[in-house]
């Protein structure tokens, strides 16, 4: 079946290029640097790699994986400081985010696609002692070939879905061998371990150490962000609403819910911050139908900030929205109505004790959701028409606002610890 695999995933790649090579043009990430997904490292990066001492591969995918690995890595070099990092991400708005962050003692790559001879040539370059991977990467090659080298592979973080379970479990000589190279399968719900073992049996290597996302701090570089609040919509009082990780629709939503109840609250302003940054221009000409005036957080070479004060500040660059998170009244977390599905991390918002409503489709963050739901630490909201009621009533009682901000801050204290647990885990010989 390997063989297989091997023989057939670079001929589907292949026939999905095309597609491929659009999206990451159309997101801007194809630099020099994204060659390293085929295998191909710059000579600089090759010496450097070469010359670290005791190293840790750390694998994420995306933006919200690589944004929680960030305390894990921290704790890992306050634990061990001999080792050197190497943190590797699959996109290019993870590298870039992860780039910008700067985090001493880490060399970032891109992790390769998992091509044969491409992880091949990575490991031989990389040369780990363990490899960790994040929430749901089972690439079989970079698994298998890492386990096969004397290399401790762990999965951390990891989830697993009802659906995800069942599939793999039709498939066992496929799949046992994948989760049989783990040296660790650290989860984060009792649920994830039992679909695991649904998999590959009861095993002393699954671990239940639950979510990271809950070891985020409230000071990893969030930056005060007044002076600029002030630029764009004037000095003095405000009641400032946050619309954070939006998708398609949701602009409309929550734009929607501002003008209704702009004329009640005077002093209401809103800051939106679209997932992606690219977005930018289309919610722009969506604000501009609504009648609602704005300003772009980072304007184009030589244009000059029109004066304020304006309705919307529209964030329209990568890895400001916890700065935004820390200076709400209260904070929406997208992707999770207007049609959308899977949601994004309300963990980010509830670090700062912010009074924090969602949609009730939060399927990536399950577990967190229910968290939250049964301590009474957000408004899960059941239908697109519940926004506009719910955030009058979060801004009209002050207190609300300030029982369901504190809450959420008491859930994130409660739920911290996982990420000692999963170094626990990692070290058990």
């Amino acid at each position: 079946m390997f063989f297989l695999y091997n023989v057939f995933f670079p001929f589907l790649f292949l026939c999905y290029l095309p597609f491929y090579l659009v999206h990451i043009i159309k997101r801007g990430g194809l630099s020099g640097d994204y060659w390293e997904r085929f295998g191909f490292f710059p000579a600089a990066i090759k010496d450097k790699l070469s010359s670290l001492q005791n190293k840790v591969w750390i694998h994420a995918v995306s933006v919200g994986e690589s944004v929680a690995t960030v305390s894990f890595i921290k704790a890992w070099q306050a634990r061990h400081p001999e080792d050197s990092i190497v943190f590797s991400c699959g996109t290019a708005t993870a590298f870039g985010t992860m780039k910008n962050k700067n985090l001493p003692g880490v060399t970032l790559i891109y992790c390769p696609i998992d091509f044969w001879w491409a992880v091949w040539h990575a490991l031989n370059i990389i040369n780990p002692k363990i490899l960790v991977i994040f929430e749901v990467e089972i690439w079989p090659n970079l698994v298998r070939q890492a386990a096969k080298r004397g290399v401790k592979v762990c999965l951390v973080n990891g989830r697993m879905s009802d659906k995800s379970s069942q599939g793999y479990a039709k498939w066992p000589s496929v799949f046992k061998p994948i989760f049989g190279a783990f040296h660790a399968i650290c989860l984060q719900t009792d649920e994830d371990a039992a679909r695991v073992a649904r998999v590959i049996g009861e095993s002393p290597r699954i671990k239940v150490c639950d979510t990271m996302k809950f070891d985020q701090v409230p000071d990893v570089g969030v930056a005060d962000v007044t002076t600029v609040l002030d630029s764009v919509f004037g000095k003095g009082e405000r009641m400032t609403f946050v619309a954070g990780s939006t998708h398609p629709g949701e602009e409309e939503l929550v734009c929607n819910a501002f003008k209704e109840l702009k004329p009640e609250f005077p002093r209401l302003k809103m800051v939106l911050v679209p997932r992606h940054c690219e977005r930018a221009g289309e919610v722009e000409q969506m604000l501009r139908r609504h009648g609602l005036s704005w300003q772009l957080l980072k304007l184009a070479d030589g244009a000059v900030r029109e004066p304020g004060p304006v309705d919307v500040l529209l964030v329209n660059t990568t890895g400001e929205l916890m700065n935004y998170y820390g200076a709400a009244d209260v904070a929406y977390v997208g992707k999770s109505m207007a049609g959308q599905t899977g949601g994004h991390n309300i963990i980010e918002p509830a670090i700062f004790g912010k009074a924090i409503m969602h949609g009730a489709h939060m399927e990536n963050f399950r577990a967190v959701a229910a968290i939250f739901q049964e301590r009474k630490a957000a408004m899960q909201l059941e239908n697109d028409q519940d926004i506009a009621p719910a955030l009058r009533a979060l801004l009209g009682d002050p207190e609300k606002r300030k029982s369901l901000g504190f809450a959420a801050r008491q859930t994130v204290d409660r739920y911290r610890g996982a990420i000692a647990r999963t170094l626990d885990a990692i070290d058990a010989k």
